[in-house]
This record gives structure tokens, sequence and C-alpha cells, in this order.
């Protein structure tokens, strides 16, 4: 039987573990959820850095006047360039256009990742739309839901994410997984509180609430709005839903 893995946050991440399986990496606020709303509006490809240095690296390899630098380190957007959160990018300035994105720990968690056979992005806006492509194109491998959590700690949201997307994963297949000890838990997590009251609830969301971007907030706690379908392949993210 097929087995969901549940990693609470990219540091916990081992190289020599699960390499063949399919990866799904949740930021839930906000990397994941501004990398889909991106591609919603058009984004030509979203390219991840580690950081504000290696966007700008990123960037001076690319034609003039055909991408964007968007991020933040530390919640602080870098200056002079397009915010991280999906209401930044969710408008005209990114369409047809790369995106060199980077995030202290969604971005890092997908560059981390990249041992995986397969990789996506997944929020709670295109998770049912995520959960089906990989259940129709993959067969036998197990699934590690990726948390990027935040500079090695846990976080709830990302959590609670991983369990939305085990239920959306089971319903896509029309059977039940075997479940890790974690997978289970963030599944109990999922069934316990509605998206929009965890979101505000966790730290980061609280931190995003005094900086009064509860509008982003409502944003990333939107359920099923999206079919794009993030992947990551040889260091860049392309719809391919």
């Amino acid at each position: 039987m097929r087995k969901i893995h549940v990693v609470l946050h990219k540091e916990a991440l081992q190289g020599s573990r699960h390499a063949d399986a399919c990866a799904i990496v949740l930021d839930i606020i906000f990397a994941s959820s501004s990398i889909t709303a991106a591609l919603d509006a058009g984004a030509r490809r979203i390219l991840p850095a580690l950081d504000f240095a290696e966007a700008q690296q990123i960037s001076a390899r690319l034609p003039e006047g055909q991408w964007v630098i968007a991020g933040e380190k530390n919640a602080d957007p870098f200056p002079g360039c397009l915010s991280y959160d999906p209401l930044a990018l969710s408008g005209a300035q990114v369409r047809g256009r790369d995106v060199v994105y980077a995030t202290s720990n969604g971005t890092v968690a997908l560059r981390r990742a990249a041992f995986f056979s397969q990789v996506y992005a997944a929020s709670l806006r295109n998770g049912r739309a995520v959960a089906r492509h990989v259940i129709k194109h993959t067969e036998s491998e197990d699934i590690v839901l990726i948390c990027s959590g935040s500079l090695g700690r846990f976080s709830l949201e990302d959590f609670y994410g991983a369990g939305y997307l085990i239920r959306c994963l089971q319903e896509a297949s029309g059977h039940s997984f075997m479940c890790s000890d974690a997978a289970l838990a963030a599944e109990m997590a999922w069934n316990d509180r509605t998206p929009i009251d965890v979101i505000r609830a966790a730290r980061l969301g609280q931190l995003m609430l005094v900086r009064d971007m509860a509008a982003s907030l409502d944003y990333v706690s939107q359920l099923d709005c999206s079919a794009v379908v993030p992947q990551f392949i040889a260091g860049e993210v392309r719809d391919v839903g």
C-alpha cells in the first residue's frame, strides 16, 4: 500500500530517504500560495532562489525586461521589488514574465526537495488540483508532504495544509493510504478547525495581522480556487495542470 509521510519542517529532510517518492511542498503563508497566484496570473515560470543575492544572480542571466524579482527575508519584502504575498503577485506585472522568487522558507524547501523523483508546490487554493494530478501521474510511489516551517521551527498552517492534502489525495485516489503518525496527526488537525481560524491563529498569521495583511490571509485560506499545478523541475516551477 502506498504511504503518505509528513516532514514537519524543511530542515528535517533527509536526502537518503524516500528519494523515489513524490514530494509536495507546502508554505501556506505565503510561498506556495504566492507561486500558485503568480502562475494563475500568467507568469511564465517561477525561479526559486535561496535568498536575495541569488535572486539577483539569476535575474542577471535573464533577458532584460522579461523578469521580476519578488520575495522576502524574515517577512520583510526586498527593497524595490515585488512583495512576497499572493496579492502582490496576482497582477499584470507578472504576466508573461519569469518571477525570480526568494523567501526565507518556501523557496528553500523547494530547492532542498530537488532530490525527489517529482516535486510539486501546493496550497489550500490548489490542493485538490495538485492531488488529482499526483494520483493520475504516479502509481506506487510514496508521497512526502513537506511543511516548509519557519527557520527550523514547526508551523501550524503548513501542518494543517498537509492534513488537507491528505484528504484531497484520498478522495482523488478513491481509497485510503497508509499514513505515518505525523500524517495521521495532520489529517486530524485538518478535521478540527476551519482554514481562516487556523491561518489567523498561527504565529505568522498573527504577525501578518499586525502588518494589516488580513486580505492576504483571507486569500490563502480559500479552498480550491485554482487549477494550477506547480511542478518544480530543473530549477524552475511551471504549471503542468
